[in-house]
């Protein structure tokens, strides 16, 4: 699998695609509305540590949105992979301030 560079018409990519971190923005539901996230994609071997659970974590709302990280267990942002997690961020229900981890640690 190649992580090639191209873009969609739903999201603001905010730097290179192709690589185990991705700054983007994008529209999508929280608290009963349609928000920005200003988001924040790494890879779990990015992020620092390959022994945890995946996680979103929802932080407070800024200039450009609300802030989001999300850490996955995947080896890079191609287009998607992107497109996945955007989609799994939207359809996420009940989604409040703070760490939501899911899935199995690795190790």
């Amino acid at each position: 699998m190649t992580c090639a560079e191209t873009t969609a018409p739903d999201y603001e990519i905010l730097g290179p695609l192709g690589g185990t971190e991705l700054r983007l923005r994008f529209r999508g539901p929280y608290a009963g509305q349609e928000i920005t996230w200003d988001a924040h994609f790494m890879t779990r071997s990015h992020y620092g540590t390959e022994t945890m659970r995946n996680f979103i974590d929802i932080g407070a709302e800024g200039p450009h949105g609300r802030q989001l990280t999300v850490v996955l267990d995947v080896d890079c942002f191609d287009t998607p992979t992107l497109r996945k997690a955007i989609i799994m961020v939207r359809q996420y229900r009940r989604l409040r301030p703070g760490r939501h981890e899911f899935g199995s640690s690795a190790g």
